[in-house]
């Protein structure tokens, strides 16, 4: 009978640490566990901070992009032109050099567009005078008195402002903006009139 009941008390005892212990573990994991999760959440949290700052920071650019269409340039007559004067129409604008014989050997095709735009469009180029080793305005206007294409639209961009803000570091590039006046894309490298064509027509 004792030797019952001692069997008894001490499976009483066993069982109690057991749970005990059990208790234990679980305690420990539920604390590990949550302190795993509360360092995910917050790695989680950080990336989510990093992706808003960087969307943050592709709005921004967007604005300042949006923000180029008041640049203001000159033709090479002196008159004022602002990209805010087409709001309503799409814009293509080619940047060029008159030392790039890619540019060159396209002038002849981007004259006869600018000539026949698309249905609310309107073509434009845009040099920079003494940046990246184009000619002076004045070494440029006698350049250009030379060839054959003086109804390109050809619009100065003075000390390469423009060019810089947009990221400009090569010729030839394209550069397409729609109707509302926002910067849509910039393309490096020649871009066929019948691309630049579908490219408008799909703004």
């Amino acid at each position: 009978m004792k030797t019952k009941l001692m069997i008894a008390l001490f499976s009483t005892l066993l069982l109690g640490a057991c749970q005990n212990s059990q208790m234990g573990m679980d305690t420990k994991d539920m604390k590990e566990t949550t302190e795993m999760m509360s360092t995910m959440s917050g790695e989680k949290m950080d990336k989510m901070d990093n992706m808003s700052s960087k969307d943050e920071k592709m709005d921004n650019k967007m604005g300042e992009m949006d923000d180029m269409t008041q640049s203001t340039f000159t033709t090479l007559e002196g008159k004022e032109v602002s990209l805010a004067d087409y709001k309503g129409k799409k814009v293509y604008l080619k940047f060029w050099a008159s030392w790039c014989p890619i540019c060159l050997s396209g002038l002849a095709d981007i004259t006869q567009l600018s000539e026949m735009p698309p249905k609310d469009s309107v073509i434009l180029t845009v040099i920079a005078p003494g940046v990246n080793r184009e000619k002076s305005l004045e070494d440029f206007k006698k350049w250009f008195d030379g060839v054959d294409y003086h109804s390109l639209p050809v619009l100065v961009d003075k000390d390469g402002q423009f060019l810089k803000k947009l990221g400009v570091v090569g010729y030839p590039t394209s550069a397409f903006i729609d109707a509302n006046g926002k910067v849509v894309r910039v393309q490096p490298g020649h871009v066929s009139n019948d691309d630049i064509v579908k490219t408008l027509e799909s703004l």
